[in-house]
């Protein structure tokens, strides 16, 4: 931050209001004042017999107007300016009283601490022009002082080193400050900025990393996936012709199998284009436009489940898509998912399931019966799909258990999803 920089910028228009800068300004303040004032009493206590008849009242009133002056510097930064003026006034103004009541030609005397105080505030807080009239009121006041103490005789060099040392030695270090402070402003700025430029290199690269992977995942599972659906759609179409062929209806229910994996296979396509949607683009939706499905899609997939075999019995008491986000609609649409997935594997063919909601919940409980090890239809299971259940629930705010029924015969999952406005 530069001296010389706008007003929008400049140091004029930084706040030192804050409780430690207030305190700071009103110990200087304080302590300028009393060296001031002691150095004052103590000229005038000093006064040759000759001055006995000065009114005291004037010499107490300068030295009030010297303490005066010097707490002034307690003021806000903003008042820096018209402070130093002040004081270039009244180091001149009791220079001249003094001397004309007393005799006293001492420097010393008067507001000379507040002085150098008011130059270094003026340097570091003003600008423009404000700056340099403050620092010309202080040299015109410092050298005012001097003529008096000269007794009228052509000031000197040493005068003149007397004033910059008192007035433009001040200023210039109250500049440098602010200069330095405002040079490591401009420092931790851009470092900020790069840190930030940074972390959006790394955030993109992310993101073009996950798109990568996202289609990578696309090419080498849709590939299968529309194998499997390829060689289902097949599969029926031999067995439906067969049985066309002897008029029997003996493949009935393999000819449902391959129509649930005929099915479920083109529905993992769609989810697998929503998700690489989603991944590449951090969007809700797929290339192809298709929404996130939801609590309005559960009855369609329960369908799909049940003309693979599944028994599924259905209660929804309360149910309201609509009053529910859809982020919550999704990972209930994808906890009932599982649930049928699990029921198919590892159950005896049915299954009961209860979504119920209220005004705090969302709560899927599901039960099956389990079938006997040997008549299960699906290797053991990995435990991710329970593991996902309860992560989705954790990010709702809710819970998810599932496991064994007392009796060991049926297998019981509860997942409750806190619910929100949408």
């Amino acid at each position: 931050m530069s001296p010389t920089t706008s007003p929008t910028t400049s140091p004029m228009t930084s706040s030192d209001e804050h409780g430690g800068l207030r305190r700071q300004a009103l110990l200087i303040a304080l302590l300028a004042a009393a060296g001031d004032g002691l150095l004052f009493a103590l000229a005038v206590r000093a006064a040759p017999a000759s001055a006995a008849a000065a009114p005291e009242v004037l010499l107490w009133g300068a030295g009030a107007v010297v303490v005066a002056a010097d707490l002034l510097l307690a003021l806000p930064a903003r008042t820096a300016g018209w402070v130093a003026v002040v004081h270039g006034v009244v180091r001149c103004a009791t220079a001249v009283l003094l001397w004309q009541l007393t005799g006293v030609r001492d420097l010393g005397t008067g507001n000379s601490t507040g002085l150098a105080v008011a130059g270094y505030r003026a340097g570091a807080w003003t600008v423009g022009w404000r700056s340099w009239a403050a620092l010309a009121a202080l040299a015109l006041g410092m050298t005012g002082a001097q003529v008096v103490e000269l007794a009228g005789r052509v000031p000197t060099a040493g005068a003149a080193v007397t004033t910059v040392a008192n007035t433009l030695l001040p200023w210039l270090m109250g500049r440098y400050t602010t200069g330095r402070a405002g040079h490591i402003e401009q420092v931790e700025r851009a470092a900020e900025e790069r840190r930030r430029r940074a972390v959006a290199e790394v955030e993109r690269a992310r993101a073009e990393e996950r798109g990568a992977i996202a289609r990578d995942l696309h090419d080498t599972i849709s590939h299968h996936v529309s194998a499997i659906g390829v060689h289902a759609a097949a599969g029926r179409l031999a067995l439906a012709a067969a049985d066309a062929r002897t008029g029997s209806d003996d493949h009935r229910p393999a000819l449902a199998s391959l129509q649930h994996v005929e099915g479920a296979s083109g529905a993992a396509m769609a989810d697998l284009r929503r998700m690489l949607g989603v991944l590449a683009r951090g969007a809700d939706r797929g290339d192809d436009g298709a929404r996130q499905p939801g609590l309005a899609d559960v009855e369609t997939l329960l369908e799909g489940s049940r003309r693979a075999g599944l028994r599924v019995d259905l209660e929804a008491p309360g149910l309201d898509p609509a009053a529910l986000p859809g982020s919550t609609q999704l990972a209930a649409y994808r906890i009932v998912q599982e649930v049928l997935t699990n029921a198919q594997r590892h159950g005896d063919g049915s299954l009961h399931l209860l979504l119920r909601q209220d005004d705090a919940a969302l709560t899927v409980i599901a039960r099956n019966p389990v079938a006997p090890a040997g008549a299960r239809r699906g290797a053991a299971g990995s435990g991710r799909g329970i593991a996902g259940m309860a992560h989705r629930a954790q990010l709702f705010g809710g819970t998810a258990t599932a496991g064994p029924s007392d009796d060991g015969g049926s297998w019981c999952t509860r997942v409750d999803l806190a619910v929100e406005a949408p």
